[in-house]
């Protein structure tokens, strides 16, 4: 294979890495800004008292639902229409979005949201600020007409601040001795820690492996697998990743494949070995695409955490 061929096959392979890093950061981050989003739709939708009810216990406690009623008018909250949040942060059951609110009118505000999880795990506004039209950077608006930027509930404990997902802190911690094999069909296949990325967020691990150029050939299958980090026990995997769950999915000459519904065998997932920071485990499974059906056999990961 010319050479220029290889060197646009590991180009798009680093694109794969760094393109699933960002997409997992804000998987595994969309709880928060669906909350934050939720929150002013409710309050649009159902009006500011289901929107008070929304909120988290601190912010009802430092914010009455008369004054809450009043700056949803004041900031024009009836009319919103849509929130964008490309910054999200998260640490230790709280949550920070920033972004913009987008009101009836196409009218922007710049806003951040604190968010911290109930009993329940679910994610709840804490407090937020919106900067209205007209208002300085950083100061309130001189205006008396115009609405004042909202932040009345007082701030969580101040806790260490988690980076940016632009700043990818959340990075893969897959090491060059790290690996994942099986054997696909009627062909063994594996791939080396240089070809693959391991993400672990709270207890959930996700090994993500890239294509592959060896001895001039492309293999183009990648495989994906999540699974509990902190388990022992037998780990039955669900046929997609679209929920933070166990589960598998595999690329194979451009092809998508999912766990075989009709399989009388469900895909399984064992941690066999802890040592440090590494970990050891087993998987199978049947799957499916709209190509045909293959076997995943004697699935092997040797996986290395962050200390």
């Amino acid at each position: 294979m010319p050479f220029y061929k290889k060197l646009l096959i590991g180009l798009a392979a680093v694109a794969v890495v760094a393109a699933v890093i960002v997409g997992t950061v804000f998987y595994f981050t969309s709880g928060i800004s669906d909350a934050a989003t939720d929150f002013f739709a409710t309050t649009a939708s159902s009006g500011a008292a289901a929107g008070y009810e929304k909120a988290a216990g601190g912010f009802r406690q430092a914010v009455s639902e008369q004054d809450f009623e009043a700056a949803v008018q004041r900031l024009g909250l009836a009319r919103f229409k849509s929130a964008s949040w490309p910054t999200r942060e998260m640490q230790s059951g709280q949550g920070k979005v920033v972004g913009t609110v987008t009101l009836e009118g196409d009218i922007t505000l710049p806003a951040t949201v604190n968010l911290v999880r109930n009993e329940a795990g679910q994610w709840q506004v804490f407090n937020f600020e919106l900067t209205p039209p007209g208002a300085n950077p950083g100061q309130q608006a001189e205006q008396s007409t115009a609405p004042e930027p909202w932040k009345q509930a007082p701030q969580p404990p101040a806790k260490p601040q988690v980076p940016k997902a632009a700043e990818q802190k959340i990075e893969s911690t897959a090491q060059p001795g790290d690996s994942v094999s099986a054997r696909i069909g009627d062909k063994d296949w594996s791939s080396p820690g240089t070809g693959m990325i391991a993400v672990a967020l709270g207890n959930v691990l996700l090994v993500q492996t890239t294509p592959s150029v060896q001895g001039g050939d492309i293999d183009l299958t990648t495989l994906k697998l999540q699974f509990d980090a902190t388990s022992l026990q037998e780990q039955t995997l669900a046929r997609d990743c679209s929920a933070n769950g166990p589960c598998i999915e595999l690329s194979r000459d451009s092809h998508e494949f999912l766990i075989d519904r009709a399989s009388k065998q469900p895909a399984l997932l064992r941690i066999t070995k802890v040592d440090g920071n590494a970990i050891e485990g087993t998987f199978s499974a049947d799957m499916e695409s709209l190509d045909g059906k293959t076997a995943i056999r004697d699935g092997h990961f040797h996986v290395t955490l962050k200390p």
